[in-house]
């Protein structure tokens, strides 16, 4: 059956009216049942609003979220909303009567999907292999009508035109994504983590922001190396130097980002390269840690063909039984720096005092992975001794894991069982992303548009 409910709400064609002096300012508009979205074509890392318009005051409505990750696994929440006097569910500005969270939240209904199958198949959502990330929704009212509606977050909205360059020659690889135009516009390396490849993904998105961003693989790409093992630091240097030659690049204005590994990874390339004027630690380490190897113990980096001092993981008795029987590790257990010799340890320590430009460090206080909040204090407080002249922040998101700079949010945090723990929980990390992605974007801006370097 279909049904047009009212709503009390300023419309065009009421604002309107009263311009002209007629009647009908704040007039009940008949709105048809319908699930409202906005801003229109967001870009990854923007916060959406859902609403549903046409109900019934009082009527209980289920909002149903689907969503497909770049792996084919489907995530869903359920959700219900009791309508308020105007026969409206706003998402911000409501707390549902049932679903996988209680309070007022607006991204509760994408954090609180769960993938299907159960837990023994949860798994984090996959999604470097999309063209965008898309949340599929379905109304269904206490009568049975449905209302459909999408969200799509846009790592280049429609709107957006970039060019897209790629590059494959002597070693270096990578793809640079920047705005069409003549910019010139800063440029931004950025490395993804243990996984390796391109994280091509993240340049989009970055360009989309304005940077003329270049995803760069270091291993498991084509003739790289295909362990995280002695990786040669120069493959920064190189696209630096690549970056200089390329037309509208900002040739003296280029920043890094990496996560995970590849964030320990930024900060040892800008304390190598004075070119880097500005750099984002992602949950990183500010040691140099052993290569990831089933087998083989070696530095992570290399310079100059000589490996660069490491510091040891050491599992315990306990992990290696729960990794041999297939449970979940915390891994962040293993990197204790106390079963290192001190001399070790401090030859490991990156140098971040040699950087010379600004240093943004994002961590959680519940990385499960590594103890990036650890490592995070200790890179400020070698900055601080050092007399750093630059600003220097360390973003820690309480109780947040290891992908808290991701604004994934529909699947913020991994949930067991999972062989190696994230950290944090899904309410968390969503909210922590948000705050995050922000800081990282306005932190480049703020020290790589052309205004900071006049």
């Amino acid at each position: 059956m279909h049904r047009m409910k009212t709503v009390v709400e300023w419309t065009i064609c009421a604002a309107a009216m009263c311009l002209v002096g007629l009647t009908g300012c704040g007039v009940a508009a008949e709105v048809e049942l319908q699930v409202v979205t906005g801003p229109a074509d967001p870009l990854f890392g923007t916060p959406v609003e859902v609403r549903v318009l046409g109900l019934d005051p009082g009527e209980s409505v289920r909002i149903l979220a689907r969503s497909e990750d770049g792996a084919a696994q489907v995530f869903r929440s359920e959700t219900t909303f009791t309508a308020d006097e105007n026969g409206v569910v706003d998402v911000s500005k409501q707390a549902p009567i049932a679903g996988g969270y209680e309070e007022v939240d607006p991204l509760g209904i994408f954090w609180s999907m769960k993938p299907d199958g159960g837990p023994g198949m949860w798994k984090n959502y996959m999604f470097s292999h999309l063209p965008h990330i898309q949340v599929d929704l379905e109304v269904v009212t206490t009568e049975g009508e449905t209302v459909s509606g999408e969200i799509r977050w846009h790592f280049q909205p429609p709107a957006v035109k970039l060019v897209s360059i790629p590059v494959e020659r002597d070693g270096l690889y990578g793809v640079l994504y920047r705005p069409a135009g003549e910019g010139p516009f800063p440029a931004l390396i950025l490395l993804g983590g243990s996984g390796g490849g391109t994280e091509e993904w993240w340049a989009k998105t970055m360009a989309s922001n304005g940077f003329a961003a270049l995803a760069l693989p270091y291993f498991n790409h084509k003739d790289l190396p295909s362990a995280l093992l002695e990786v040669p630091v120069e493959v920064v240097g190189e696209a630096i130097a690549w970056l200089q030659g390329v037309q509208g690049v900002a040739a003296d204005r280029i920043g890094i980002a990496g996560g995970s590994k590849g964030g320990e990874l930024a900060l040892i390339a800008a304390a190598t390269y004075p070119e880097i004027s500005a750099v984002v630690g992602c949950v990183p380490s500010g040691i140099v840690w052993q290569g990831v190897h089933e087998t083989e113990v070696a530095s992570s980096w290399t310079l100059n063909g000589e490996a660069l001092p490491f510091a040891r993981w050491f599992f315990s008795d306990d992990d290696i039984e729960k990794l041999m029987a297939g449970e979940s590790v915390a891994l962040r257990n293993a990197y204790a720096m106390d079963k290192n010799d001190p001399g070790i340890l401090a030859a490991a320590t990156i140098e971040v005092e040699r950087i010379n430009g600004p240093v943004l460090l994002i961590s959680g206080t519940d990385d499960q992975m590594w103890p990036s909040d650890v490592f995070g204090d200790l890179v400020m407080e070698r900055l601080e001794t050092a007399g750093h002249p630059h600003e220097r922040r360390h973003l820690k998101v309480a109780e947040a894991g290891h992908l808290v700079f991701l604004p994934v949010f529909m699947t913020a945090a991994n949930r067991e069982p999972v062989q190696f723990m994230f950290g944090g929980t899904a309410k968390v990390d969503s909210h922590g992303s948000v705050e995050a992605w922000r800081e990282m974007v306005d932190f480049l801006h703020r020290y790589l548009d052309l205004e900071a370097s006049l």
